[in-house]
């Protein structure tokens, strides 16, 4: 199996007015292996909310019994503020490390205001008008946009990393019940086939992503929410 590379999904509990509610949520990260679907890792997601700012983090690891065969970790870190309803990024960094050897470390500094955002490493990326976010923060936009236009069933965001500036389109492909711990849950499907990426956002708890499928390669990886703290 390739090494694991881990997805960090967003969450957001808003209302209509997009008030940020600030939250941790635990997940448990497993992958489809020749000897089945096994749980690796976990990860911890973070919205700190101050006013109108938030703080929004992810730490995610393998467990010490896979650290033999996949010592990997990374953490992000987005800033932004909500402004007339919308998130509006201002910041976004990604720390990823395998066997202690650092992969990824950039910053990213965005000015929406300006219509550019600038890597640590010097390059600069034009921003076209509209909602730019990034690879974090487009699941707060998500969720917000479920919540606020129900039946939508395309949403088209400006996602900067690293490599630049690209549209990402998720599907609304309706509603799913799934089973998570013998508990009943009503969803809505949502995909970004650019992503290879599948959602189930609980129409319960105001579109919270409560289960993500993610292939990456040859490897499907699955997250399940398995605790929420307010």
């Amino acid at each position: 199996m390739k090494k694991i590379v881990f997805l960090f999904i967003a969450l957001l509990f808003s209302v209509q007015s997009l008030a940020l509610n600030p939250y941790k949520g635990s997940y448990d990260l497993y992958a489809q292996t020749v000897m089945g679907n096994l749980k690796v890792g976990t990860a911890i997601l973070n919205l700190e909310v101050n006013n109108n700012q938030f703080i929004y983090t992810t730490n995610a690891q393998t467990e010490a019994v896979w650290k033999a065969l996949y010592d990997f970790t990374r953490e992000e870190k987005s800033l932004g503020n909500e402004v007339d309803g919308q998130i509006i990024n201002t910041y976004f960094s990604v720390i990823e490390k395998n066997k202690g050897e650092v992969k990824k470390d950039y910053e990213i500094s965005i000015a929406t205001d300006k219509n550019y955002a600038v890597s640590s490493s010097g390059e600069e990326f034009e921003i076209k008008p509209g909602l730019l976010v990034d690879p974090l923060s487009v699941y707060l936009a998500l969720s917000n946009d479920m919540n606020n236009k129900p039946n939508e069933e395309e949403f088209i965001y400006q996602v900067v990393d690293q490599t630049g500036v690209k549209y990402l389109k998720f599907k609304s492909l309706g509603a799913e019940n799934i089973s998570i711990n013998d508990i009943e849950f009503e969803t809505i499907k949502v995909v970004c086939e650019d992503l290879q990426l599948t959602l189930n956002l609980s129409i319960n708890k105001n579109f919270q992503p409560i289960k993500i499928h993610k292939i990456n390669g040859k490897t499907a990886f699955t997250m399940v929410l398995i605790g929420f703290e307010t």
